[in-house]
């Protein structure tokens, strides 16, 4: 009788493993598409910013002009942002 108990018993937590589980993954799938989106709208801000700063720049300057100045921003914006993750890296 201990035995049977102790097999239905361990099946038991078995289950309720599985179920845990599957909630979990059913969540992760769901923040990974969420981090997804978040990524391709932040994504088409940046862009959206950058386009910006060309057309006011273009105003007062050339197209090749504003273009080399709005390249070197963004170039210098996401080599603060490499070095920024790269300094968290190293401290972690």
């Amino acid at each position: 009788m201990g035995l049977a108990r102790l097999v239905v018993s361990f099946m038991e937590l078995l289950e309720a493993e599985v179920r845990a589980l599957g909630a979990g993954l059913l969540d992760l799938k769901i923040a990974s598409i969420l981090a997804w989106v978040a990524g391709c709208l932040v994504l088409a801000g940046f862009l959206l910013v950058v386009s910006g700063v060309f057309f006011t720049l273009r105003r007062g300057m050339s197209g090749p002009a504003a273009l080399v100045v709005t390249g070197l921003l963004t170039l210098a914006v996401s080599g603060g942002l490499l070095w920024s993750a790269r300094k968290i890296v190293r401290r972690a």
